[in-house]
């Protein structure tokens, strides 16, 4: 019986093959040199947000699999997104596709305040008890369709969306605050998938560039997933 335990416990050792620490370092190798954002991941323990499965690659810098078939973002481009979108701590943002909550974590240490929507109710429900265990209080959830956006008479400083789609959806382009940015992952006809930053000029005019090649899951354009 001593034997078990001991091996027991040499497992919960190894179970992690890299810490925070090590990812965060990674991710500075990598040309993630925001001090916030660097602080922001290191304060969220990405361990918590992934399925036990997979508990020991949790800070490899690699997407990860959740529940409802969807996955965990490469914290690389998680982190690169949320560069681009330059939030202040002042800011509202609104997040498309919650997940477990890994990246709405991220942001909400790095903002006022984020909206969140997400399709499936189960990831919403574990989303609400992650930062529960974290004690984070600046998050508002919506269970929905995020390409309708969260609602009319809300207006964003950035978007972030963590699903590609063919179509940039034009109730989150009115979402935006003048000057405002969205980040959304663009599904081209060959397949291929890059990210795409929108800034908002005014009303009618929008700056847009195309940046680096991701892989996302598709955003989901249905019923609510419960």
């Amino acid at each position: 019986m001593f034997f078990n335990n001991k091996k027991n416990k040499t497992k919960e050792k190894i179970s992690l093959i890299k810490n925070n620490n090590d990812l965060i370092e990674e991710l500075k190798e990598k040309g993630i040199d925001n001090k916030n954002i660097l602080d922001s991941i290191k304060k969220v323990p990405r361990e918590l947000f992934i399925n036990k499965a997979s508990v020991q690659w949790a800070y490899e810098n690699a997407p990860l699999p959740i529940d409802c078939n969807q996955t965990i973002s490469q914290p690389y481009v998680i982190a690169y997104m949320i560069d681009c979108l330059k939030i202040k701590k002042t800011d509202t943002v609104l997040e498309i596709g919650t997940g477990t909550g890994y990246q709405t974590a991220i942001i909400s240490h790095l903002c006022r305040k984020i909206h969140t929507i997400e399709i499936f109710d189960k990831l919403r429900s574990q989303a609400k008890i992650n930062h529960d265990m974290l004690k984070i209080k600046n998050v508002d959830y919506k269970l929905g369709d995020g390409s309708h956006g969260w609602d009319k008479n809300f207006l964003f400083d950035s978007i972030i969306v963590s699903a590609a789609t063919e179509k940039i959806p034009h109730k989150l382009l009115e979402s935006l605050k003048k000057y405002g940015n969205l980040i959304i992952p663009k599904k081209y006809p060959s397949g291929n998938q890059k990210l795409i930053l929108i800034k908002k000029i005014n009303e009618n005019n929008f700056d847009q560039k195309e940046l680096i090649d991701v892989k996302f899951v598709p955003l989901l354009h249905k019923r609510v997933e419960h």
